[in-house]
């Protein structure tokens, strides 16, 4: 299945959805296929296992960011942010599973729970683990995320029973092969700085927003903020809370019949003929070109 847009809270937190009686999300990205033709930063309450199916893809996570080929993957803590992005082609894709703990867990107060699923929740030191075809028990791991993907497209007899015993057997890999050293407390301030951040330009782009208040938020000065969220995401506060009016835009055009005009205004641009220049150097069209060519599709 692809995801076209990840559905995301106020918090930025992922909710793509996931059966309750058996939560596991699949799906496959194809970067161009994304609004901003990338996966904007953002983080999940699930454990997420991905799987480079086309191209090149640099994944952002916390402070440090890998650029996977076709084949490599990734290990991704529940609660860290991460994006992703092409590196040349747009039309490189990846495959992704979001693993909710209780799934691994089995049940309330397990031995599974209490030995494995909740310590490995916060270790510091987990917080994400680049997947490299190199590697022998790191390729075994992305030979089955590849098998639980086709295993669940194809819904066979057992699906269930099969990707279960799959994702506890990369489960204890990632737990096996886990970094060693003292996890540094400094990251993990830091991520949920940005979190909270994110999460104050999720809530209120539609207004205009300062420096002073996205840092009051954070509870860190201004220029703490700035240099955090640079080194997490490579950009600014700024060019993000850009391309965040621009992503609700782009889904108020598809979603609603409100006028450019109306939307401008909704998604915090204080002028039509800004958000039109704007929209144009992001997307190449206009908005109202992007919204027929949508209305087509």
């Amino acid at each position: 299945m692809q995801i076209y847009s990840i559905s995301i809270d106020k918090g930025q937190r992922e909710t793509t959805p996931s059966e309750r009686a058996f939560p596991l999300g699949v799906y496959h990205s194809v970067m161009r296929k994304n609004v901003l033709g990338y996966t904007p930063l953002h983080w999940n309450e699930e454990l997420q296992f991905c799987r480079i199916s086309h191209g090149t893809i640099r994944f952002y996570v916390g402070e440090e960011n890998y650029p996977l080929q076709e084949g490599d993957g990734i290990f991704i803590n529940s609660g860290y942010l991460h994006m992703a992005k092409p590196v040349d082609d747009p039309d490189s894709s990846y495959i992704c599973l979001d693993v909710m703990p209780q799934l691994l867990a089995g049940f309330p107060g397990s031995a599974m729970e209490q030995k494995y699923v909740l310590p490995a929740l916060s270790d510091l030191g987990l917080s994400h683990l680049p997947l490299y075809q190199t590697e022998p028990w790191q390729k075994t791991v992305l030979e089955k995320i590849l098998h639980i993907y086709e295993s669940y497209e194809s819904h066979t007899y057992g699906w269930e029973l099969e990707i279960l015993a799959l994702l506890l057997e990369i489960f204890l890999a990632i737990l096996e092969h886990r970094p060693q050293g003292t996890p540094l407390i400094r990251k993990s301030r830091g991520n949920t700085a940005v979190q909270k951040i994110i999460s104050y330009i999720s809530a209120n782009y539609g207004d205009p927003i300062t420096l002073d208040q996205i840092a009051s938020h954070a509870a860190y000065t201004p220029s703490e903020c700035c240099r955090m969220f640079k080194r997490f995401t490579g950009e600014s506060i700024f060019s993000y809370l850009r391309e965040f009016r621009l992503e609700q835009s782009a889904n108020f055009l598809t979603s609603t019949e409100q006028s450019v005009s109306d939307i401008a205004y909704t998604c915090g641009f204080n002028s039509t003929s800004y958000y039109i220049d704007t929209f144009k150097k992001q997307f190449g069209i206009t908005p109202l070109q992007y919204k027929k060519q949508h209305n087509q599709a």
